[in-house]
């Protein structure tokens, strides 16, 4: 089932990449989970900050002809996050449009930045791909970083095959590694 989002005439924004940023605000309360898929002209959107009623959603393609009068529907209502033990590290992982779910995750854990990675993963990412400033000695070649998260405190990693600077292996065998199996782990996908 569908949910129609009330909302004013939403607002464009190209990012790198061929990505787009949608916002918008609700003209009614509504709560959106992490994970949460809305549908707007047919695009899928992923929202990675919801500030009261002001969201901003990450789009995977270029919008160049946008109906900014379409509706925005909810397509998946993701769900709460997990309660965490504070006391181990933790590991976000973000894959496509999860990169979105594990933005969202970072802005409600930044307490955590200290004992905290992200791992964001995709062909081609929504952020200018910075040389890191904070080492990850498991990744040491790896220098390829979201500037975001970085000013958020979070130490972070690219995950592509193709460009440099990025850790070159698969997300899902990079989070089985010996080292990981301490950290709590937030995973998200598509």
């Amino acid at each position: 089932m569908q949910t129609q989002l009330p909302h004013n005439t939403p607002s464009l924004n190209a990012l790198p990449n061929g990505w787009t940023q949608l916002s918008f605000t609700l003209s009614v309360p509504f709560r959106l989970s992490i994970g949460a898929r809305l549908s707007w002209g047919g695009e899928t959107l992923a929202p990675w900050r919801i500030h009261d009623a002001q969201v901003d959603c990450l789009c995977m393609n270029s919008v160049t002809d946008p109906v900014l009068d379409a509706a925005i529907t909810l397509t998946h209502e993701g769900s709460a996050l997990s309660h965490l033990n504070t006391e181990q590290p933790l590991l976000i992982t973000g894959e496509d449009l999860g990169i979105a779910d594990a933005l969202l995750a970072c802005a409600h854990f930044k307490t955590l930045a200290g004992k905290s990675l992200v791992l964001l993963s995709a062909e081609r990412f929504p952020c200018m791909v910075k040389p890191a400033k904070f080492l990850v000695e498991t990744f040491p070649n790896a220098i390829a970083a979201c500037p975001l998260l970085e000013d958020w405190g979070f130490a972070n990693r690219l995950v592509n095959n193709e460009l440099p600077g990025c850790i070159e292996d698969n997300l899902d065998k990079l989070i089985q590694l010996p080292y990981f199996s301490s950290f709590n782990l937030l995973q998200f996908k598509h």
